[in-house]
This record gives structure tokens, sequence and C-alpha cells, in this order.
């Protein structure tokens, strides 16, 4: 089964598939793409929502296999508008995955790991998963660690 894990932000969206046989787990695009940068000419939110959308439909396309979303959404806290843009970037992903008939589940980082925190995803998800080959940080690993974690829901 592919699991498509989602971490967005108001700059761009990473994005892990992950293979899982029951057993162990596979980071399938590790070498290829999984960074969304909004083009230059979609900077308006509802510009960069209807951009993420039709992305999410080329990687459903591309990954035929994938049968579960899992989101990690933002922790809560202080609200700031890029929070804002990621919430609705998030709905999104959950209509999306809705209308290509995947499940979904979101995850804050006590639903990862009790104690998980941004600091401490990357080498969480490196050693259930791994790591992609390029853009490697904590939001490509919070979509890695989502994936994982959704693999069982």
């Amino acid at each position: 089964m592919q699991i498509l894990g989602i971490r967005t932000a108001s700059t761009c969206v990473r994005y892990a598939i992950v293979e899982w046989d029951g057993q162990t787990a596979a980071l399938v695009n590790a070498a290829t793409e999984n960074k969304l940068d909004f083009p230059a000419d979609r900077q308006e939110i509802a510009q960069k929502l209807q951009w993420l959308h039709t992305e999410l439909e080329r990687i459903y396309r591309m990954y035929p296999d994938i049968s579960k979303v899992a989101i990690k959404m933002n922790q809560f806290g202080t609200e700031k508008m890029a929070n804002r843009f990621s919430t609705n970037m998030d709905g999104v992903v959950m209509l999306s995955a809705m209308q290509s008939g995947k499940s979904v589940n979101i995850f804050l980082y006590a639903n990862i790991q009790q104690g998980m925190s941004s600091q401490k995803v990357q080498a969480f998800a490196e050693a259930n998963v791994g790591r992609t080959d390029k853009y490697w940080n904590a939001q490509m690993a919070d979509a890695v660690a989502a994936a994982w974690t959704g693999r069982d829901n």
C-alpha cells in the first residue's frame, strides 16, 4: 500500500510517497520530486489552492497505488497568516483525497509519537522510513512521519 504524506506551507508543499508492506516502509520518491513550489504567477491564496488541487491530481495519476493520505497539520498555538493559508491548503488536500477515493488522516506531533517536535522529527523519519536525496528538512520529515503514522489508520 502507498501512503501520501503531506506538509503544507505558505511557500511550498512537501510530499512523501511511502510504500508499506506490513513490515517495512520505503520512501518511494526519495530521489525524485518531493517539493511543490508555488509558481510566481500564483501568489494569491485562491490561486495557490487551485494550483495545489491540480498538482494533487497529477500526483495521484503518477502514483495510482496511493490509498491513504496523511497530513501533518500545524501545531496549535499563535495564529499567523501563514498558518491560516496552510490550514486552507490542508482542506484542499482533504477534499482532493476524498474526491479521489482515498482515506484521509490528519496528525499533530503528539499523534506521531509522544514528545515529538520539529527538532526531533528528522531523526524519527530517517529511522522509520528514510530521507530524501534533496531538500531534506523538518517539513519534508513531517510529510514522511505523517505517511508512516498513517499506515495503521
